[in-house]
């Protein structure tokens, strides 16, 4: 388990706001529907993961960003599953 600062806001519609602290737990196994610490060609993101048979897409949860669909051609990997966010007053 460890944690890390989010940036941006490709996630305010799950509650994951810029600055929050998620909690990453590395011994989950990422399901259908978990918000993931994803590495895609050694870039890492926070997105929710969606399986549907062989495809795999992170999606964001804010419209002004796009879903990211997996292709063979790239570097793909999970870090870990979000368990918890922690927000900080402003």
């Amino acid at each position: 388990t460890y944690y890390v600062t989010a940036t941006g806001d490709s996630m305010m519609g799950a509650g994951i706001f810029h600055k929050d602290i998620l909690v990453v737990d590395r011994s989950i196994e990422a399901r259908h529907g978990s918000i993931v610490i994803a590495a895609v060609d050694g870039e890492l993101t926070v997105k929710r993961l969606h399986k549907e048979g062989h495809q795999v897409l992170l999606m964001p949860e804010n419209p002004d960003y796009p879903t990211i669909e997996i292709t063979k051609e790239m570097t793909f990997f999970i870090e870990g599953v979000v368990t918890s966010v922690i927000h900080q007053f402003k």
